[in-house]
């Protein structure tokens, strides 16, 4: 918690089936970051993805404000396996993809424990919180308050 994340505007994007570059996605003021390591199950969490529906378009009504950032950091032998999945899932929003693990190279002091690899951000990308929301409903509507707070605070969070 506090802790500042680099996160780059760089990364290999697919995007609806289709490679891509996004300027400035990752330059919101508010991000969720997703971030899937070169040890989880790449082919387990793409087939998956849809369960983040719900989250997508709640960042959705945040417009230009907050966005959720996915980021697989596959390792060299999965990158094209990755790459050519996310093709065809045709996910409706971006993945990002980090082919040389620059993520890492960057938060040298990001946790090995996979429940701590989702985050969100404030705009000077500092951790505000740390956990999975997905499958927590109490944990999903702290998430949507702290959000709520750091939209009507510039992009920071005041805790009141």
């Amino acid at each position: 918690m506090g802790q500042q994340i680099i996160v780059s505007s760089e990364w290999h994007t697919i995007w609806k089936g289709e490679e891509t570059f996004l300027y400035r996605f990752t330059e919101v003021p508010i991000k969720l970051v997703v971030w899937f390591d070169s040890l989880s199950c790449a082919s387990c969490q793409i087939v998956r993805m849809y369960e983040w529906d719900d989250i997508v378009a709640h960042a959705s009504s945040f417009e230009k404000l907050f966005n959720v950032i996915f980021l697989f950091t596959p390792n060299q032998e999965e990158l094209s396996e990755v790459s050519m999945m996310l093709k065809r899932v045709s996910f409706g929003y971006p993945v990002f993809i980090d082919q040389d693990a620059t993520f890492v190279k960057q938060n040298p002091n990001l946790p090995q424990n996979r429940k701590l690899h989702i985050f969100l951000l404030d705009k000077n990308n500092k951790v505000v919180m740390v956990g999975n929301p997905l499958h927590n409903p109490k944990l999903w509507e702290l998430y949507k308050k702290t959000i709520q707070n750091m939209v009507d605070n510039d992009g920071i969070y005041t805790g009141k």
